[in-house]
């Protein structure tokens, strides 16, 4: 099993190596092929620079190498709920406990934080993902959207947190 620790600055260049080897991955046919294009390394870094300040971040790591991370904290839209923003496993660890052993972290961490649930969203057409969260007892709550950013559709899933 992955050591899991939190995520510091020092850990940014492997968060969106992370990130981009997934999306380049697992988001051919669920996004538009021109925005997995377009995805850059460097534009990520910049991105993720951000993100470590601005919510919680695990990172999962193998033999000292990061191949997975989970980014969560307050529901920005009800901020007495947790929300998952995301979770991203490098296609190398896939199928291995990484995803499983990071959301089971982000979910416990909430719960001790004193949130009583917690949502995510996850692209409708990414059956793989929708899979892995309906197992860990994530549910559909009715709720969609489309990013402009991102051009799909997406579908907000809930758990209790205990």
């Amino acid at each position: 099993m992955p050591a899991i620790e939190s995520a510091g600055q020092q850990d940014v260049p492997a968060l969106a190596r992370v990130f981009v080897r997934c999306w380049r991955d697992a988001y051919r046919g669920v996004v538009a092929d021109e925005i997995v294009d377009a995805l850059d390394a460097a534009e990520e870094e910049r991105r993720w620079s951000g993100l470590v300040g601005e919510h919680r971040i695990l990172v999962a790591r193998e033999e000292g190498v990061a191949v997975g991370m989970v980014r969560f904290g307050a529901d920005e839209d009800e901020p007495l709920r947790g929300h998952v923003f995301s979770l991203y496993v490098d296609p190398s660890a896939s199928g291995a406990g990484v995803g499983r052993a990071l959301l089971a972290r982000a979910v416990e961490e909430l719960a001790a934080e004193g949130f009583a649930s917690a949502t995510l969203w996850v692209f409708s057409a990414n059956e793989r993902a929708l899979r892995f969260y309906r197992a860990a007892g994530w549910r559909e709550t009715g709720r969609t959207r489309v990013e402009p950013e991102w051009q799909a559709l997406e579908l907000e899933l809930r758990t209790e947190l205990s």
